[in-house]
């Protein structure tokens, strides 16, 4: 293959630190003739485009602001709809906003020529329009940076389309853009693509280039700001008025969730900061905090602890608050064991004293919560009964967005006590919803864990469960809780995937691997193993683990019925 030829713009070097040299005596002659590279100002980043055998590095500016004099590029459609896509997406990516999203998109972006490679010594014609979904991240990025007042760091470039819900897709020519990358921005070392490129990035990267597979906007804005977006939210909280504002921020988000929020840790991360360094915090403000915290805990991990609000603050709030703010609260404690169930179970029933079929969406809801926590207390046959109904109960108001939840717990404890005929009605309700045009997301996906988590507990020897769990649990533009639960009821199909990821450092994949190992002992009869998995359990999820010790449920109950 003939040598790349790079073409280096004038304002390359004032504009930002990628095309300069990365270390040793090169570095430092350049240092010594043009200064230190400069530092990035908060809303600008770098992308990559491909034409025919060219390869260009850009300057982003979010906000329109210029850049070094440069005329800037032409956006094609296509990239301003991308542009608008990454000003919907990111509120749904960073847990709260401190500065208007629509002030930071009501300019398009500034996008200036930096350099490019080609096989023929030739600059590439920079008036032509930049027409394509690949700026997709980059432009979240840059987005972000300037909303959040965070500069993105010099040594990151991202190349991955992105919807207006924050999935992060794919983007053509990515190996002629790494190898162009190598040469035109030496000094960039993390490149971030979509997950399901990552492992073609890898295979393509220079050595010097570590790869970084995102699946959602929210994963990649954790991955680039980390630390700095929590303490940013602690600073702004400094003012009176932007506390006040955040913790409802917080509360709002913790209580209604987000549709296509995937990634909780910055919101965990955040209030627990928020908590912390707001000393002077009332009693209102910090249950609202703390009652976040433990409500994003649960998501990333089944951990957090929190208590029964103080005296007299439920009956302050409207009845539709206090609904969904009970029903988090029983979920937590089903889930991650607070508050005690003899606390809280009677507190929700007390709410829902009329029939179902009279039911807000709030309070079927609510009912959705008691029902999970019927199950793991020793009630399972009773909570698939309720969560039918509950299912059925969005599904005739055409709340399709909230027939998930019931739904998978519907066919996924039809497995547990073993009705097949409970499992097909379940199934037959998945497949009238997916033609209604609002069951869509991740909701589905998760009622086809449930399908294929019910069908390994009725027929463990059939097939189809078995791959289909295989295929979710390689499937990289899922989750992380969802394909690693897949794997677990892979059987000894997906135990190597998962013993990766568990050396890997995740959490939720070590959990499910534990299950697998519980799995595989209680096949072999070695009881005294299966006991060990259960003690390890423990200390992932005490909250379910002694909720079902309570019952009195056995080993092998505990892993039939355990609810993840």
């Amino acid at each position: 293959m003939p040598p790349l030829r790079p073409h280096i713009a004038e304002t390359a070097l004032a504009a930002g630190p990628w095309c300069w040299p990365r270390e040793g005596p090169r570095a430092e002659r350049w240092q010594a003739r043009h200064g230190a590279p400069p530092q990035l100002a908060p809303g600008t980043t770098a992308g990559l485009t491909v034409h025919d055998d060219t390869t260009v590095l850009w300057c982003i500016a979010a906000g329109g602001q210029r850049t070094h004099g440069s005329d800037g590029a032409t956006l094609g459609p296509r990239t301003r709809a991308a542009w608008r896509e990454a000003g919907i997406a990111l509120p749904r990516a960073v847990p709260v906003l401190w500065r208007s999203v629509h002030e930071g998109t009501a300019q398009l972006p500034h996008v200036a020529y930096l350099a490019s490679t080609s096989h023929v010594a030739s600059v590439p014609d920079v008036r032509r329009p930049i027409d394509g979904p690949s700026f997709g991240l980059a432009f979240a990025l840059a987005l972000a940076s300037r909303v959040l007042g965070c500069e993105v760091p010099g040594d990151v470039i991202a190349t991955a389309s992105m919807d207006a819900t924050g999935r992060v897709g794919r983007v053509g020519g990515l190996e002629q853009k790494l190898r162009g990358l190598a040469r035109l921005a030496p000094s960039v070392r993390r490149v971030l693509v979509s997950a399901e490129q990552a492992d073609d990035a890898r295979r393509h990267a220079a050595a010097h280039l570590d790869v970084v597979g995102v699946a959602h906007a929210a994963e990649a804005i954790d991955r680039v700001f980390g630390q700095r977006l929590s303490a940013r939210i602690v600073e702004a909280g400094e003012d009176t008025d932007r506390r006040q504002e955040l913790t409802g921020s917080f509360f709002r988000l913790a209580l209604m969730g987000s549709e296509a929020l995937v990634d909780w840790s910055p919101v965990r991360r955040g209030a627990a900061l928020a908590l912390e360094a707001w000393t002077d915090l009332g009693d209102d403000a910090r249950y609202r905090l703390a009652f976040a915290e433990a409500v994003a805990a649960r998501h990333v991990d089944n951990g957090g602890r929190v208590g029964l609000p103080p005296r007299g603050w439920l009956e302050r709030q409207p009845r539709m608050i206090r609904a969904q703010v009970i029903a988090h609260l029983v979920q937590q404690c089903a889930d991650a064991g607070t508050p005690e169930v003899s606390a809280i179970e009677p507190l929700a029933t007390s709410l829902i004293d009329h029939p179902l079929e009279e039911s807000s969406q709030a309070d079927l809801r609510l009912r959705g919560a008691l029902a999970r926590l019927l199950a793991v207390t020793g009630r399972p046959v009773e909570a698939l009964a309720l969560q039918e109904r509950v299912a059925r109960a969005f599904s005739s108001i055409y709340a399709d967005q909230d027939v998930a939840y019931p739904l998978a717990e519907w066919a996924r404890l039809a497995g547990v006590v073993g009705d097949r005929q409970a499992l097909a009605r379940a199934v037959d309700l998945h497949e009238r919803s997916r033609s209604s045009g609002g069951y869509r997301g991740l909701g589905p996906r998760y009622v086809e864990l449930a399908i294929l988590k019910a069908a390994r507990l009725l027929d463990p020897d059939h097939a189809w469960p078995r791959d289909l769990a295989v295929a979710m649990g390689t499937d990289a533009t899922l989750p992380d809780t969802l394909r690693w639960s897949a794997l677990r009821w892979a059987g000894r199909a997906g135990r190597a995937r998962l013993v990766r990821a568990a050396d890997g450092g995740s959490r939720v994949a070590a959990r499910q691997l534990v299950l697998s190992d519980l799995d595989e002992a209680l096949r072999a009869g070695e009881m005294g193993t299966a006991e060990s998995c259960v003690e390890a359990l423990a200390r992932y999820d005490p909250g379910p683990v002694r909720h079902l010790r309570h019952t009195g449920a056995t080993v092998a109950e505990i892993a039939r019925q355990y609810p993840y």
